[in-house]
């Protein structure tokens, strides 16, 4: 009866998981290791350096996606942050995600969100922080 239990209750466990889109690796692996050290209960945290890699693995539905907006740096052709949340979105309106982008066109970045749902964030000194307390949103 202990197994049944067990295996039950694991089953039935909402297992968190997060995804980082970021194209800049050291930018990338720093938010990583932050939100490991803020939230030890997610069960994995996924970084893609395109969005295109990111829908390969969105049957998974995470979270929370974290996205950067321009993710061609290592890539000339890779989609934009934005394009990718569409996508994703019409797949599954549900969808929490954070747009993070040090983005100067901000009007178009708000537009953009207000349309598809979701938060933005600039990359700046306080993103991390804003970020954490976003995320702590979505896990309520």
């Amino acid at each position: 009866m202990n197994l049944y239990k067990k295996i039950f209750s694991k089953s039935t466990s909402k297992e968190h998981t997060i995804f980082i889109v970021e194209d800049n690796e050291i930018y990338a692996k720093l938010l990583k290791e932050f939100l490991m050290l803020h939230f030890p209960e997610i069960h994995e945290i996924k970084h893609f350096s395109t969005g295109e890699d990111c829908l390969k693995e969105s049957f998974q539905i995470p979270t929370v996606i974290i996205m950067d907006h321009l993710l061609n740096k290592n890539q000339s052709g890779a989609a934009t942050g934005l394009s990718i949340i569409k996508k994703m979105k019409i797949a599954n309106p549900n969808l929490n995600v954070i747009l993070l982008s040090a983005q100067s066109e901000i009007e178009v970045v708000s537009k953009t969100i207000a349309k598809y749902g979701g938060i933005y964030i600039p990359k700046n000194e306080e993103a991390f922080n804003k970020i954490e307390q976003q995320v702590k949103q979505f896990l309520k």
